[in-house]
């Protein structure tokens, strides 16, 4: 089969499943509300809740990514995922790094131009680690949990943790946080990255969830067996299905030159923290972690 020309990822503003505890609070209005600028405010009691947006720049691991003629079998805690009625579009045995800031693209490897054809499903095979690099400003004072800094701003720093870290809030978290920082405008942010192990506590697979251009499942898996893990820090795989239909099946047309795959990612940032004390204007802050994201994939 032909070669497309280019398979291009980008960075934008779509929606896809949320994770643990993070919700997209942020736009709701009620409890917290983002502005034009990307300036965050807080209103009433925060506690328990977190805050999903875009972060400045993120980072995936894509192994396989293919369109099916049906849908895919997802797996479950017996049996691996089924797949037969797929044809890849990219195959990268090692993975390939797919690393982006708000507004790029890059061009994608290891890539085989499926044939003709309508194609109303798809599914994406990837590391379950998101490299989240972000710097937020708020109107309320953040705190770097528990006695650390305070200001306007959060920032992420160089670390490496598990989502259902998030579960056990506050008194299983390191004072001071190794994984974020507040201040002053001043402050630089690293490559924080998040290994995710549970969609919330004990779950380990999601969906179906409604998105732009369908609907998608998500499931934590091995690479080794294919299947559901059932406990934390086990998982290395992210295993997705996504149904484009109603909406608007991949078509590749004789003339399909190139296939794009963006990556949503206005909610692909959350918030780890709690107000302290309650009613007070003032929130411990312990991590910038991974949100919600999605994908939506087309052909020209």
């Amino acid at each position: 089969m032909r070669n497309l020309l280019k398979i291009i990822a980008t960075f934008t503003m779509l929606g896809f499943f949320s994770n643990a505890n993070a919700e997209g609070y942020c736009n709701d209005g009620i409890i917290a509300e983002e502005d034009a600028n990307g300036v965050i405010t807080f209103k009433g009691s925060q506690e328990g809740a977190n805050c999903s947006f875009a972060p400045d720049e993120y980072t995936v691991k894509i192994y396989k990514m293919a369109l099916c003629t049906t849908a895919p079998t997802r797996p479950t805690t017996t049996d691996t995922y089924d797949v037969s009625s797929c044809v890849d579009i990219i195959n990268s045995p090692d993975g390939q790094d797919v690393n982006l800031a708000a507004g790029s693209e890059m061009t994608l490897s290891d890539a085989t131009r499926p044939a003709d054809g309508t194609y109303p499903y798809g599914y994406i095979l990837m590391e379950n680690t998101f490299g989240i690099k972000a710097k937020k400003q708020f109107t309320n004072t953040m705190k770097t949990y528990q006695d650390g800094t305070a200001g306007n701003y959060c920032w992420t720093k160089d670390a490496t943790a598990y989502t259902s870290d998030s579960n056990v809030e506050g008194g299983g978290w390191t004072d001071p946080t190794p994984l974020a920082q507040c201040g002053g405008a001043g402050g630089t942010a690293g490559t924080y990255t998040e290994i995710l192990d549970a969609f919330d506590t004990d779950e380990y697979i999601t969906g179906p969830i409604s998105v732009l251009g369908g609907d998608i499942t998500a499931d934590l898996i091995t690479d080794a067996n294919g299947l559901v893990v059932t406990a934390t820090q086990t998982a290395d795989r992210l295993f997705a299905i996504q149904t484009f239909i109603p909406i608007e099946p991949v078509v590749i047309a004789p003339s399909s030159t190139e296939f794009t795959v963006s990556f949503g990612v206005n909610q692909a940032a959350s918030l780890w923290y709690y107000e302290q004390p309650v009613g007070s204007s003032e929130y411990q802050v312990y991590a910038i972690g991974s949100g919600p994201f999605s994908t939506y994939m087309s052909a020209n």
